[in-house]
C-alpha cells in the first residue's frame, strides 16, 4: 500500500470554512422559499487545540501480509493496542481558568461514518485505486484503548496536565475489515476537546 494520510480535522476551522461560503456569491446560492431548521449546541467549556502537520498523519506503507498471521486469521481487531504511527494534540488553552482545569474530554468523530459496519473503524473515503476492506483505529496512548467505543460513540476522559500547553499522545494504524485488496486509504475524522 501506499503512503496513507489520515486527516484530523478541528471542528472551528471547518465552521469557518463552511460560513465563508455565504459570503462568496458564486460557492453558496439557494432558492427563495426554502426553510432550515438549525439547531446548535453552544457551550462554554471548549478548549484550543492544535495538531502537528496541520492534522496530517501519515501511515507507512505494508504489504497485504502485515493484516493476517500465518494462518491467515486477522492479525489484529480494532481493541487491539498495537503500536501505530504517533501523532499529538496539543490543548493551548481553556475558557475557564487553565489551572482549574482538571479533566479533558476528548471526542472523535468520522467525517465520512463507520468502515463496514465497524464502529470502531474510521472509514476509507479513498475513490480512486482506493484499498478495499480497510481502514484506520486510533488509540489514547494513556488509555491504551480505541478512542471509539464499539457503537461508534467517543468520550475520551484525560487528566489535565499541569502546564499548558499539554500535549497529548494518539496513535494511528491500518485495520482490516474483510479480505483486503491494495490501494490507498485516506481518512479523516473531527476532534473536539472540552473539559469536565
Amino acid at each position: 500500500m501506499q503512503q496513507s494520510p489520515f486527516t484530523l480535522c478541528q471542528p472551528g476551522l471547518v465552521l469557518l470554512i463552511g460560513l465563508a461560503g455565504g459570503l462568496l456569491p458564486g460557492v453558496s446560492q439557494a432558492s427563495s422559499g426554502i426553510n432550515a431548521n438549525l439547531t446548535a449546541n453552544i457551550i462554554n467549556s471548549t478548549c484550543e487545540i492544535s495538531l502537528q502537520n496541520d492534522g496530517e498523519i501519515y501511515l507507512p506503507t505494508v504489504k497485504r501480509s502485515w493484516f493476517y498471521n500465518s494462518d491467515n486469521s486477522d492479525r489484529l481487531t480494532p481493541t487491539d493496542n498495537e503500536p501505530g504511527t504517533p501523532f499529538s494534540i496539543m490543548v493551548n488553552s481553556c475558557s475557564e481558568n487553565n489551572n482549574s482545569v482538571k479533566q479533558l474530554k476528548f471526542t472523535f468523530t468520522p467525517k465520512s461514518g463507520f468502515s463496514d459496519n465497524q464502529y470502531q473503524v474510521f472509514k476509507n473515503n479513498a475513490t480512486a485505486g482506493a484499498a478495499e476492506n480497510v481502514g484506520v483505529v486510533v488509540f489514547s496512548k494513556d488509555l491504551k484503548t480505541n478512542v471509539l467505543n464499539a457503537d461508534g460513540s467517543s468520550n475520551l476522559l484525560l487528566d489535565a496536565q499541569s502546564s499548558w500547553p499539554g500535549e497529548y499522545s494518539f496513535s494511528a494504524r491500518f485495520q482490516n475489515t474483510g479480505v483486503v485488496s491494495a490501494g490507498l486509504v485516506t481518512s479523516q475524522a473531527t476532534v473536539n476537546v472540552t473539559y469536565e
